[in-house]
């Protein structure tokens, strides 16, 4: 499937739009979430809201950092994490 030069930039847009508002909304997410009474559910959105960002963040961190070693694939301690991640969640 071939897209347009448009829709490509459409979806950058709405990319941005998106980390903008996420941004954004930190500040009054973060003390609505400290205010409000801790449970089960609570921790779980924030695992699913966050957690995210700090595997990217290794993730990016792995895969530009000089490798010592490059028998040993750093990745692959990420992939791992990400992959366990997933089977807790099916």
């Amino acid at each position: 499937m071939e897209y347009s030069a448009d829709e490509i930039a459409a979806a950058r847009s709405l990319q941005y739009l998106a980390a903008y508002d996420y941004v954004c909304s930190f500040h009054e997410e973060w003390n609505f979430l400290c205010r409000s009474r801790w449970t089960e559910v609570k921790v779980l959105y924030i695992i699913a809201r966050y957690v995210p960002f700090l595997l990217i963040i290794t993730d990016v961190y792995l895969n530009f950092s000089p490798n010592e070693n490059p028998k040993v694939y750093t990745g692959q301690y990420l992939f791992k994490l990400r992959s366990d991640i997933t089977h807790l969640f099916r």
